[in-house]
């Protein structure tokens, strides 16, 4: 049952890996296939899957359909993110050392470039903290439930501004393919990195000026 698609994640960690996205097996990816309201994503604490046959198909309770094990426990959270944003087809959760630091610091990614701008059109968002009544009711769909807000709050468009921080956790970026997605998760390291640079060099840095964009790079 979905062997393309569950080709396509194994394909996709074996990248994230190639990268250094998942250093001490920290991170997840999934793919949703709509029509059927499935989702492809790895099993829990498998680091080093041999096999595309390793790879899990699940419905949108985060059952198994096909496959043995259970699913990582962040897959609530791709849900929620997929029903609130129809428009992606994949997510891929991080937790990159200076994605993760500007998470932790409860910052937003500013745009310092128009490398920032080939990927992201606004700033990176934070978002705000998961309450203690929220962690304890359900933390992985609170979540998914805080990202989808805060794109709310900031009249934000998911494809526009592929990718967010979850304070004081990590990032979690997505796409219209499972490639878009892993891609979005490395080009974000890359940014966050290239801000704290920009930042220790200049302190009175100021965000980019907004006649400078993609349109004329």
């Amino acid at each position: 049952m979905l062997d393309a698609l569950k080709q396509e994640i194994f394909e996709a960690i074996i990248y994230l890996n190639e990268q250094h996205v998942r250093d001490m097996g920290k991170g997840n990816v999934s793919l949703i296939d709509r029509t059927n309201n499935l989702i492809v994503t790895e099993p829990d604490g498998m680091n080093n899957l041999t096999d595309a046959d390793d790879i899990l198909v699940c419905d949108l309770f985060g059952n198994v359909v096909e496959g043995s094990g259970r699913p990582h426990r962040d897959l609530a959270a791709h849900v929620a993110l997929y029903r609130a944003f129809p428009q992606i087809m994949s997510v891929a959760h991080s937790h990159t050392p200076y994605a993760t630091a500007w998470a932790q610091a409860g910052r937003d990614i500013p745009i310092y470039g128009t490398s920032h701008m080939d990927v992201f059109a606004e700033t990176v968002p934070c978002t705000r903290e998961i309450t203690a009544q929220e962690a304890e009711e359900n933390y992985p769909v609170s979540m998914g439930t805080v990202i989808a807000e805060e794109f709310q709050k900031r009249s934000m468009d998911a494809l526009q501004v592929p990718g967010v921080l979850l304070f004081q956790h990590g990032a979690f970026c997505w796409g219209g393919t499972v490639m878009n997605a892993i891609h979005h998760t490395v080009a974000l390291e890359r940014i966050a990195k290239m801000a704290y640079l920009t930042e220790k060099i200049n302190p009175d840095v100021i965000g980019t000026k907004r006649n400078i964009s993609k349109r004329i790079l």
